[in-house]
C-alpha cells in the first residue's frame, strides 16, 4: 500500500475493547443489583445489537443521549425475560461509566503508532458517536500524544455518521488527499469497511477473538493490531 498517505482508525472495539468494562458493569450488576441466568458473552451478543439499535434512534431520530443508552440496557434485559427498572439501568450506566474511565491502550497499538508516526502517516480518529463520549475516551487513552484533536472526527460534530459516504468524504476534504490515499481501520464490517470502501478508501478489518464476526471475507482483514505493521512496511 505504497499509496497510503493518511491512516484512520475507529475508536470503539479498535482501539480499546468496550467489552472489557461492559463485562466490569455486568458482572457487578449479577452480584448486587439484579442476576439473570446468562453469561456475559451471551448478555453482550444482545447488547452490542441493541445498543446498534438505540443508536439508530439517537442519531436518525433525535432521541436523547442519556435515554439512548438506558434503553439499550432495558431492551437487553427485557429480551432475556428481565424486566429490569429505570433506576437500575441507571445504575448499570454510572458502572459502564466509572469503569469507562480507567481504559488504557494496549502496548501492541502503541507500537503500530510509534512505528507509522515514524514512517510519515499522517494518522486520523474517526468515530461514531456522541461527541462528548468519544472525546472523553480518546483523552483517557491519550491518543493525542500520536494523533493530535485536529484529527479527531467524530460524527456527532459532522452530522453524519458511518457508513454514509458523507462523512468519509468529508474527511478527505478536510485532511487534503484523494481517496485512493486513504486507508482505514475498523471492527464493524458495515460502517467502518463498506461505508470506507465505498468512499474509495483502502478498508482493512479488524475482527478481534470478541467480536461478531458479520464478515470475515473481506480481502484485507487482521486478526492482530500488529499485522498493520507488515501492511505499511
Amino acid at each position: 500500500m505504497k499509496q497510503i498517505k493518511a491512516i484512520g482508525w475507529d475508536l470503539d472495539d479498535t482501539l480499546y475493547q468496550r467489552s472489557d468494562f461492559y463485562r466490569a458493569a455486568f458482572e457487578t450488576m449479577q452480584k448486587n443489583v439484579i442476576h439473570i441466568h446468562q453469561s456475559f458473552e451471551t448478555f453482550y451478543r444482545i447488547f452490542e445489537v441493541q445498543s446498534d439499535i438505540e443508536y439508530e434512534k439517537f442519531i436518525r431520530e433525535g432521541k436523547a443521549k442519556e435515554q439512548y443508552q438506558l434503553d439499550r440496557i432495558l431492551s437487553t434485559y427485557k429480551y432475556f425475560n428481565c424486566e429490569m427498572s429505570v433506576e437500575q439501568a441507571t445504575i448499570f450506566q454510572a458502572l459502564n461509566e466509572y469503569y469507562r474511565q480507567h481504559l488504557t491502550l494496549d502496548s501492541e497499538i502503541i507500537h503500530v503508532f510509534e512505528h507509522l508516526q515514524a514512517a510519515g502517516y499522517d494518522l486520523f480518529i474517526l468515530t461514531n458517536g456522541p461527541s462528548i463520549d468519544q472525546r472523553n475516551k480518546l483523552n483517557t487513552l491519550q491518543i493525542n500524544r500520536w494523533i493530535p484533536e485536529n484529527r479527531w472526527f467524530i460524527s456527532e460534530e459532522l452530522n453524519s455518521s458511518k457508513p454514509d459516504i458523507e462523512i468519509f468524504n468529508h474527511v478527505a476534504e478536510e485532511l487534503g488527499y484523494l481517496s485512493h490515499e486513504f486507508a482505514y481501520i475498523g471492527d464493524n464490517y458495515t460502517n467502518d469497511i463498506l461505508g470506507a470502501s465505498q468512499a474509495g478508501w483502502h478498508a482493512i478489518h479488524y475482527t478481534h477473538p470478541t467480536h461478531r464476526r458479520d464478515n470475515p471475507n473481506h480481502p484485507t482483514t487482521i486478526q492482530h493490531i500488529s499485522e498493520i505493521i507488515n501492511l505499511f512496511s
